[in-house]
């Protein structure tokens, strides 16, 4: 088993866990690059993206998963989402979570536009 495989299945393990994968924590010291939460961003991506398969939810009608997709492409933090949407850290951490945890909350239509539209105006500037 390569280590992206294994850092792949340790990252769902957390999310089962624990609820969260930690990626995006804050720490006591910087130990992970920017280059290395991208990295591991997109795993985690692609970690949500097979469990949304392994449910069977439509990704296409599921504004969590849009919203993941603009987080890892544009390298947005959850704290980033929240400032955007005007919520709660914790509200925006929710919408990132996976969809079979405990702390997952769907991200309605109103609150994805709201998203859409300051990121919008966050592109621009």
């Amino acid at each position: 088993m390569g280590y992206r495989t294994l850092l792949k299945r340790y990252i769902r393990h957390l999310e089962l866990v624990a609820g969260e994968n930690y990626i995006e924590a804050p720490a006591r010291e910087t130990v992970l690059t920017s280059r290395d939460l991208g990295e591991l961003r997109t795993l985690s991506a692609e970690v949500s993206r097979d469990a949304f398969h392994a449910s069977q939810i439509s990704a296409v009608e599921s504004y969590n998963h849009r919203l993941r997709v603009l987080m890892n492409r544009y390298a947005l933090s959850v704290r980033q989402v929240a400032e955007l949407c005007g919520v709660e850290r914790d509200r925006a951490r929710s919408w990132r979570a996976n969809p079979t945890s405990d702390r997952y909350r769907p991200m309605t239509e109103a609150d994805f536009t709201t998203f859409e539209h300051a990121l919008a105006r966050w592109l621009e500037t």
